[in-house]
């Protein structure tokens, strides 16, 4: 049997609902997903409801944008169904910070000439997280720009409209799911890889408590996932895999794709259940 552990929707930047992405991968059957949407756990109540009805194990959980040195990476967090709510109050503090960066961003955007509102970038949305590919949708409905490269080159990057957003640290972040009972993960470490930054960043982030690698990824090749489980295994680390599917919104992922097998679902569950 397969699973994904890895998989967003309309709660964040995916283009489908928690229910429609289960309902796929149903027909695909598979045996276990995550829900893991940017910064948030909205989508995770619908995901549970629609695995009972589906037949699929759904695991709730969350991908965190940290800052590392010059880079943003990103931090898995998985929960089991009785404990994933504890994380809210963290999100709702991080939602807020973005209300906020919004508000000053459209401010910026008005001074400069560009005519939008909040209304319209938070329609753009759709009920999800509201962020700056929304607003880069309204930029080049209303003619400012032709695609979403121009409208950050030209637009939402220029010093006198950029907003930076409120940074988050490893610590702070891998803190937070520990304490809600929760199994932190590196996401897609190739990223950190092409930096010249995995083996740094690992060790400081296993120091403060990281317990998984994402060892297999849409953007992993073979070699990638031969190095990745090596770690993981050298160092007694769980190994989780996924696709990061985001829909019509990321082209190269697909739900099951790579493949994973449950095995790596199985020890995520025995270590998330254990600590819960």
């Amino acid at each position: 049997m397969m699973v994904d552990l890895h998989i967003h929707t309309t709660a964040s930047d995916g283009s489908l609902t928690p229910g429609q992405v289960v309902e796929e991968a149903a027909l695909k059957q598979l045996a276990a997903i995550a829900v893991t949407d940017h910064d948030t756990i909205n989508g995770v109540e619908e995901g549970l409801a629609a695995g009972k009805k589906f037949n699929i194990k759904v695991v709730p959980g969350v991908e965190f944008g940290v800052d590392y040195l010059v880079k943003e990476t990103h931090i898995l967090g998985y929960f089991s169904e009785e404990n994933y709510l504890g994380i809210k109050q963290y999100f709702d503090w991080i939602l807020e910070k973005r209300h906020e960066r919004n508000r000053m961003l459209i401010n910026n955007l008005n001074n400069a000439g560009y005519e939008i509102t909040i209304e319209e970038m938070y329609k753009k949305a759709g009920g999800g997280t509201p962020g700056r590919p929304h607003l880069a949708k309204c930029l080049i409905e209303k003619g400012y720009a032709a695609n979403v490269n121009e409208t950050f080159d030209k637009i939402l990057l220029r010093k006198d409209i950029y907003v930076p957003r409120e940074k988050t640290s490893p610590e702070s972040v891998i803190s937070e799911i520990l304490n809600n009972k929760g199994i932190p993960v590196i996401a897609h470490p190739v990223y950190l890889d092409e930096e010249g930054m995995f083996d740094t960043a690992l060790r400081e982030f296993m120091e403060l408590g990281l317990k998984g690698i994402e060892v297999i990824h849409s953007d992993h090749s073979a070699r990638d996932t031969g190095k990745y489980m090596k770690f993981a295994m050298d160092n007694d680390l769980i190994m989780t895999g996924g696709s990061d599917f985001h829909g019509a919104n990321k082209d190269n992922a697909f739900i099951g794709m790579p493949e994973v097998k449950d095995d790596l679902y199985h020890g995520l569950a025995a270590l998330l259940y254990k600590s819960d």
